[in-house]
């Protein structure tokens, strides 16, 4: 391979790495900065239905009943049902003595998964707006006020808001989780200046009741019905003060199964929808789509190759030089996090390099299980997951 060759190579390597983290946010940021929208003024509140699927959730499922139910949201506009899919702990007893008649427990047995528990909770509901939701995902005191608000907006399908971490003695993963998010905050801001959403927020969303339709055993409901909202017309919005708080995952290993089940999940999901909104000539959806998702997936074999050019390219040009040494150093910084987490040592921000590359390998994880057909319908807390039970997770 000539050096001129193994140079395109490495140009294109790097920045197909570079385009979803650094190209794509700059070019939204461009598009947004062109679109400015009102924020509509509410006559009234719609009904909502606050849907939670839960799989023995003893351990926060009265927090979540009580976070939902507060004085944020008119009581009489309101509901909350909580599809527990064949639950083995207190879960059930829980839900249903909670004291509030604007509670409803639905037993599904046997297990079915996440997709069929949401899709029996909708067929009970009765609000104009269903609000999907994590069970150990808090809400803030006004979180469902701004999540209902944009709905006001006839043209308006679906609305984001985001899940925030915190817990005690997690400060890496809890820093570390805060700054993805922050991140995925950003490109959804800008993503709905496009009226399109790479993906909900499965933590809290929301969704206009006549978008709905069942979902497939396997289909990720937070990729798909941002898909579908746009499919069908809608638009979309997100609210970053709509949002939720939820503990981290407890480690990098935990994250990085994480991510291989939302990456498998992901990829089966585009497969069967990327050709439909290609061929409906959405156009901005097929390009937040590919961008927000997935090349993410494909950063860890474009840095891999870069990598591997750049070697070859050593003593052709000062340049290749430069760009080794600053790979290295990012590598270096990776190496330590991971070193600094054996130890039990903490770094806050700077574990950024570690967790960045676990969640890049994990995109090759998640593409080689749903290759294999690894994508399941099955899940369980992050908690149970750490013991080796499935997990179905928002997208991501």
């Amino acid at each position: 391979m000539t050096e001129s060759i193994v140079a395109a190579v490495f140009w294109l390597a790097a920045g197909l790495a570079a385009y979803p983290w650094i190209l794509y946010p700059l070019v939204l940021a461009v598009l947004a900065a062109r679109r400015r929208r009102a924020v509509p003024s509410v006559a009234s509140w719609p009904f909502l239905s606050v849907i939670v699927a839960a799989y023995n959730e003893a351990a926060c499922i009265r927090a979540k009943l009580a976070s939902a139910l507060g004085p944020g949201y008119p009581g009489d506009r309101i509901e909350v049902i909580v599809v527990s899919d064949g639950s083995t702990d207190d879960t059930d007893h829980l839900v249903a003595t909670y004291p509030d008649p604007r509670v409803t427990l639905v037993r599904q047995e046997p297990r079915a998964g996440k997709s069929a528990a949401l899709n029996r909770a909708v067929g009970c509901a009765r609000g104009d707006i269903l609000v999907f939701t994590d069970a150990n995902a808090l809400f803030a005191e006004e979180a469902l006020r701004r999540l209902a608000a944009p709905f006001a907006d006839a043209r308006v399908g679906l609305v984001s808001g985001q899940g925030l971490y915190a817990a005690p003695g997690a400060r890496d993963a809890q820093a570390v989780g805060n700054g993805y998010v922050r991140f995925e905050a950003f490109l959804r801001s800008r993503e709905t200046a496009l009226d399109v959403l790479g993906g909900a927020d499965g933590a809290i969303y929301a969704l206009r009741r006549t978008i709905y339709r069942d979902l497939g055993p396997a289909e990720v409901n937070d990729l798909a019905h941002a898909i579908q909202a746009a499919l069908d017309g809608y638009a979309a919005r997100f609210d970053p003060d709509a949002y939720t708080i939820e503990p981290p995952s407890a480690h990098a290993g935990q994250e990085f199964r994480r991510h291989v089940r939302i990456v498998a999940q992901n990829a089966q999901l585009l497969a069967d929808w990327l050709p439909r909104v290609v061929a409906a000539s959405r156009r901005h959806l097929a390009w937040v789509l590919v961008s927000h998702r997935i090349l993410r997936w494909t950063t860890a074999p474009m840095l891999g190759v870069a990598l591997a050019c750049n070697i070859a390219l050593l003593g052709t040009h000062p340049l290749y030089t430069l760009t080794l040494a600053a790979q290295g150093a990012f590598y270096a910084l990776a190496m330590i996090g991971l070193a600094a987490e054996g130890a039990g040592l903490r770094l806050g921000r700077a574990a950024l390099p570690y967790y960045f590359c676990v969640v890049s390998a994990a995109g090759i994880g998640g593409l080689a299980r749903y290759l294999r057909g690894g994508a399941q319908a099955v899940w369980a807390p992050t908690g149970q997951a750490a013991r080796g039970q499935r997990v179905s997770e928002r997208a991501a």
